[in-house]
């Protein structure tokens, strides 16, 4: 690194699948988190590798309610602390209904505009997915860095790459692979929700963000690809198909991490220029 090259923000994939997801963004004094879906002794695990305080958080961002995404357990543990947790208006109902929240006055709602997180300016989309209420992806700002995240996104329907352009960080599925989806023996009713509303295979992830890249002045530095199918998929099928697009635009010095099943990703870090 040179000398004149200082940190800005880091990104960190806590872990990524049907069993749990939750991201890390953070630089030196504040840190949020997009979802929660692992245990309190996981988390706390995967913060102190990371050398981040739980008392660093700004606050909360919660993608939708399905449980691999919201746990109870962490939902009152980051509560219980005084951190404030952040939902579309539209599921705010839906998340009292089906979750107990001791400290409704730290729940706090947005609509479809921008809105401040300690120094993080925050905008949530919405994304096609089968969840109760919505699911949301967000745009993350820390000064001119630009950080998207979408882990859930069934299909990538126009106008959502619009979101995801001049992003430095990418945080997006790459789920499966429709063969190995077509040959798992699954039922069919499964598989049709899965192509159809469920999630992204890989070769639409690389043709969405070729979309991306072709609406972007600015390409990004950063791609980590989450969500992984623990039984369709495979880490080097994901990553080549992605790897294959980034070779197509020259782009060379973007770190390209895949998101392990139930582990952290290597830590996503951008640098002043």
């Amino acid at each position: 690194m040179k000398e004149s090259q200082r940190p800005l923000i880091h990104v960190k994939v806590l872990g990524s699948s049907s069993a749990g997801n939750s991201t890390l963004i953070w630089n030196k004094q504040n840190a949020l988190l997009v979802d929660i879906g692992f245990s309190q002794r996981y988390m706390r695990e995967r913060f102190e590798e990371a050398g981040v305080r739980l008392s660093m958080l700004s606050g909360v961002l919660i993608t939708h309610l399905h449980s691999d995404h919201l746990r109870q357990s962490m939902l009152n543990k980051v509560l219980s602390e005084g951190i404030p947790v952040y939902v579309h208006q539209r599921l705010a109902p839906v998340l009292f209904r089906r979750f107990k929240v001791k400290n409704r006055a730290l729940l706090r709602t947005f609509k479809n505009d921008w809105f401040d997180m300690g120094p993080f300016r925050i905008r949530g989309f919405q994304v096609p997915h089968d969840s109760e209420g919505g699911c949301f992806g967000y745009n993350i700002h820390l000064g001119k860095t630009k950080v998207s995240v979408a882990t859930d996104m069934g299909f990538p329907e126009n106008g959502l790459a619009g979101f995801f352009k001049n992003s430095d960080v990418i945080v997006i599925e790459s789920n499966h692979d429709p063969d190995m989806l077509a040959n798992s023996g699954r039922s069919m009713e499964l598989i049709e929700r899965i192509q159809s509303i469920g999630h992204l295979s890989n070769e639409q992830c690389s043709r969405f963000l070729e979309d991306v890249f072709r609406r972007s002045d600015r390409l990004p530095r950063a791609i980590a690809l989450a969500h992984l199918s623990e039984d369709c998929n495979l880490p080097g099928l994901a990553r080549q198909t992605t790897a294959d697009l980034l070779q197509r635009f020259q782009l060379d010095t973007t770190q390209l991490e895949v998101s392990p099943k139930n582990a952290p990703s290597e830590t996503l870090t951008i640098f002043d220029e």
